[in-house]
């Protein structure tokens, strides 16, 4: 066979792809696949918090079964929550609500964090802290990018809060 068949064959192939393509995107535009009439995944839409609650009230509303589940797949990673549990990249956050920022024994904070050590993980701080860490110490070791949603944050508080010492 010599070059100017396969010339031909080739051409001809060029054309029927390029024949096919566009009788499919004619079909396609001149009837349109109709939308499902329900959709195949049901996709949560967060609940936007009241307009002016506070992260005070959304922390006394928040579910603390999906700030567990939240904390385990944002946090566990790099921080233990157990009791006495080892730093792993960052400190263990078991009983960490209410102590002063940057203040855990054993582990070495950044200095940005320590610069915020006269201040308390209350539910404005941690809100705060969750939200976008670089924007609340700037310079921090942490590079977790936040937690966007006031909810979301307000549930794994709610989390943070109930790791504490049982008492008799």
């Amino acid at each position: 066979m010599d070059s100017t068949r396969l010339n031909q064959i080739g051409v001809a192939c060029l054309i029927a792809v390029g024949v096919l393509g566009a009788s499919w995107g004619i079909a396609h535009t001149a009837v349109p696949e109709p939308l499902p009439v329900k959709a195949g995944v049901a996709i949560p839409h967060p609940a936007a918090p009241a307009p002016g609650a506070s992260i005070d009230d959304l922390v006394a509303k928040a579910n603390v079964e999906k700030g567990h589940a939240l904390a385990d797949r944002q946090c566990a990673m790099c921080h233990s929550m157990a009791p006495n549990g080892p730093s792993i990249i960052g400190p263990d956050l078991f009983g960490v609500f209410g102590t002063h920022v940057g203040d855990i024994p054993g582990y070495d904070f950044s200095d940005a964090l320590k610069a915020h050590k006269d201040e308390t993980w209350t539910n404005a701080t941690l809100s705060a802290w969750l939200k976008g860490p670089a924007d609340y110490a700037s310079g921090t070791k942490m590079s977790f990018p936040g937690i966007a949603s006031e909810t979301d944050r307000a549930d794994v508080i709610a989390y943070l809060r109930s790791l504490k010492p049982e008492t008799p």
